[in-house]
């Protein structure tokens, strides 16, 4: 199957010495490979409007789709088939699908523009069916690559040049950085960026060009990303409504191609912050009892190959009542793990502390605070005691384990985070109002039970979310300033480079946008070069179940049509196994699904929205038909106290039955 167009495949071998398929002509081929069951339960009759899937179902036939024509080996080195974006949300990347006569690896080497360097990337695996990713393209550039063919000791065996069309982005991510101070070269490959208000996902160099984007907008809180590369994308308008800001539930493993190797469902969901327990190894993530009424106040751990959460701990079982004066009084905001001991230190922002906590004993080990703020409560013994100097921070973001030479020594831990320095959330007599933020970093005798402050750096105010990162073996610490309020020279963000001996900031990097976080990386291409393994499963976890009603209830018998305001307020869609309603915070009520034999309904009264800044957002909610026997159903709604009854039908089987291809 040649995938490619026959009208412009000669024009493009000529231009641009490949040929070339977009991602929509890829998508379109990818779409005749058949779901498996594991994915899809249903197979579906429904007026429902179904303009998109889960994207693990693309990654799941494009997946088939490269294999195939890895199989078929139409594609040679004099013929690369190269695919633009092949995974839709990736703008700026790129796929080398080809054969080869013997086993080589590939080496390629995008030229530099705009000031930057050319920059150089090899798939290691020697074989004679290459897939390789590209990344690090410019944007809106015919982009000059030099692809090489090597032999196992690194010697030529081919080479030839390519060039690869990008589009230009669009706001916010197009142009939206600057350096803007460079008393000496800006080190590090990349600097990623995430979340905030606006929303964008992108990487820039060390000159500020954009390398990387995401066409498609996270929620608030940005990606989560890891160590190997791949990243943790929370849909923005999929959630459950919550005593506050409602959290996502449904959430993607991904990586920079927008490969999905697993979609995670969350009967909770997540905020703000997760990691990989150890490389991919389990998820450690940050939730909120919500039943108690609590929120942003529990450490999670997900089952990578299950998505099921096998652990929590609510802060409430930690602390007594002193401080629990709102709903989000612990508002735990990041998260880093110790795999020595199985303890993580987490930042409790609405508290102005640190806490490090044995996951297994459930237990506080010690905390980070000024004295006097736990003084005659239950956890005033797990103060350490402050050595020195202190400079107290103050709904502080970011917390992370600093790994330097008190790595050697099993007494002592550092740790840095970055101090927003407000109190707003919290306000103690001893907050000094300085209208600046700060990089601290501790140093923690956990044998002597006491704390040193080691080092600050000062920026200007960046009022909240923000992080930061420290190069030891460059002695260079960057201060992540992710939201300026007001904005500082006209950028809404930056991003400031420390020498740590010295303290002078040597570089300063500003952004048109703010963000949530900031991290220094460089693209895995090793990692991407190997198939996503579809044969296992990619659609984990559980949405919180509806229940079964043992009769038609009242409201429903009784229940008129849906009427045009109501309608018109509402967007109606079928996901995959799932029916979403989008609606305002807390307005829809209930989901009927419902036949002559059977009523199942979803039932999102069980909260309440108390925070006025949260009553307008408007979202998915989710009803989940995994579970619910095949059949011809009618869906109805409660919504604003009252039940009406819609146009929209749902018939469906389970396709036990249906052949795989």
């Amino acid at each position: 199957m040649n995938i490619t167009s026959k009208i412009l495949t000669p024009i493009k071998r000529v231009v641009l010495n490949t040929s070339t398929c977009s991602e929509g002509r890829f998508a379109k081929e990818a779409k005749k490979f058949s779901y498996k069951k594991e994915m899809l339960t249903n197979s579906y009759h429904t007026n429902l409007e179904n303009k998109i899937e889960p994207p693990a179902f693309l990654t799941y036939c494009k997946e088939k789709m490269v294999r195939m024509l890895l199989e078929k080996g139409e594609y040679n080195f004099k013929n690369i088939l190269v695919l633009n974006n092949p995974y839709k949300i990736s703008p700026l990347s790129a796929m080398m699908v080809f054969n080869t006569d013997m086993e080589c690896k590939v080496e390629y080497t995008i030229k530099g523009y705009m000031g930057s360097d050319d920059y150089t990337k090899c798939d290691e695996t020697i074989t004679k069916y290459h897939r390789v990713p590209v990344l690090g393209l410019y944007e809106g550039h015919f982009n000059r690559v030099r692809v090489r063919l090597l032999d196992s000791n690194g010697i030529e065996i081919n080479s030839k040049n390519i060039k690869i069309r990008t589009p230009q982005l669009s706001k916010p991510v197009h142009d939206c950085v600057k350096i803007t101070k460079s008393k000496r070269p800006f080190t590090g490959g990349f600097i990623f960026v995430s979340g905030g208000y606006s929303g964008g996902v992108y990487a820039f160099d060390t000159k500020g060009n954009i390398r990387f984007a995401l066409n498609r907008i996270p929620q608030y809180y940005g990606v989560y990303l890891f160590n190997d590369g791949k990243f943790l994308f929370p849909e923005k308008n999929m959630r459950i409504p919550a005593y506050g800001n409602a959290h996502t539930v449904i959430t993607h493993e991904m990586d920079m191609l927008g490969r999905v190797y697993r979609t995670y469902h969350q009967k909770k969901g997540m905020h703000h912050w997760a990691i990989e327990k150890e490389p991919g190894g389990n998820i450690l993530g940050l939730s909120s009892s919500m039943s108690d009424t609590y929120m942003e106040n529990a450490i999670v751990e997900i089952d990578r190959k299950t998505g099921e959460t096998i652990y929590e701990l609510s802060m409430n079982e930690l602390f007594d009542d002193t401080y629990k004066t709102r709903n989000d009084w612990a508002h735990i905001n990041s998260i880093d793990y110790i795999p020595e001991d199985g303890s993580v230190v987490v930042s409790m922002r609405n508290v102005h502390t640190i806490a490090k906590i044995n996951l297994a004993k459930r237990e506080i080990v010690w905390l980070i605070a000024k004295p006097k703020f736990y003084r005659d409560t239950n956890v005033e013994d797990k103060v350490l005691k402050p050595l020195g100097e202190h400079d107290w921070f103050f709904q502080q973001h970011g917390i992370q384990i600093v790994h330097d030479e008190t790595d050697n020594d099993p007494s002592k831990l550092r740790v840095m985070l970055f101090d927003n320095h407000t109190a707003n959330r919290r306000p103690v007599k001893w907050f000094d109002k300085e209208e600046k933020s700060y990089v601290v970093f501790y140093t923690i005798d956990e044998i002597n039970r006491t704390v040193t402050q080691d080092a600050r750096f000062q920026t200007p105010l960046s009022v909240t979310r923000s992080n930061s990162e420290y190069e030891p073996n460059k002695q260079l610490v960057k201060a992540m300033c992710a939201h300026f309020k007001p904005p500082v020279d006209g950028y809404d963000a930056k991003i400031y480079e420390f020498d740590y001996n010295t303290k002078e900031c040597i570089n300063e990097i500003s952004c048109i946008t703010d963000f949530f976080s900031a991290h220094t990386f460089d693209f895995n291409i090793q990692s991407m070069s190997k198939p996503v393994p579809i044969e296992e499963g990619m659609m984990l976890g559980k949405l919180v179940p509806p229940i079964c009603l043992k009769s038609i209830p009242k409201e429903l018998k009784s229940a008129d049509t849906m009427p045009a305001d109501v309608s018109s307020a509402l967007k109606f869609r079928r996901y995959g196994d799932l029916i979403q309603i989008y609606a305002v915070d807390h307005d829809l009520e209930k989901i009927y699904l419902y036949s002559d034999n059977a009523v199942f309904m979803q039932d999102f009264t069980n909260t309440t929205q108390p925070l006025n800044v949260f009553k307008t957002q408007k979202y998915f909610v989710n009803m989940p038909l995994m579970d619910i026997p095949a059949g011809s159903y009618k869906l109805a709604i409660q919504y604003l106290s009252k039940t009406y009854r819609t146009d929209y039908t749902v018939a469906f089987e389970k396709r036990d039955n249906i052949e795989e291809v």
